[in-house]
């Protein structure tokens, strides 16, 4: 399952270690699920490492490196405009596109109201995790 996580699970996952965020991070490092980012969201997760947590450039540079390793960084070429109460949402929907992943893992709301978008799924982490535990080996 191709999948992208949204800026707030990556955040959730390593400041807020503990939760469904980080057994998604985790499967996608275990190699269950195929994680799929973008440049740009990889620089949003940077941004908001430092900015809003204090990161240093060090844990930073070593967060991201992490992810980028373990996915499939995507360039997308195409725009979207569908999170009209969120733009900068549109660029998750554009990796997911780019990607041809089968869900994004969100707590945004904006995204998550959308439920499904051109056949991709938009789901909490939390019911990706579960769907992963019910699974053989999960």
């Amino acid at each position: 399952m191709r999948v992208v996580l949204d800026t707030n699970i990556l955040i959730s996952a390593f400041v807020f270690p503990g939760g469904a965020p980080e057994e998604v991070v985790r499967a996608a490092l275990e190699q269950r699920i195929e994680m799929v980012t973008s440049p740009t969201l990889l620089a949003e997760f940077a941004r908001v490492l430092a900015a809003k947590f204090g990161w240093d450039d060090a844990h930073v540079e070593e967060a991201v490196a992490l992810v980028a390793r373990n996915a499939v960084v995507v360039r997308p070429t195409t725009s979207v405009r569908v999170v009209r109460d969120d733009p900068a949402d549109d660029r998750v929907l554009e990796a997911a596109a780019a990607g041809r992943a089968d869900a994004i893992v969100s707590g945004d709301r904006h995204l998550l109201r959308l439920g499904v978008w051109e056949g991709i799924t938009v789901r909490r982490a939390a019911d990706l995790a579960a769907m992963l535990a019910a699974q053989p080996g999960g």
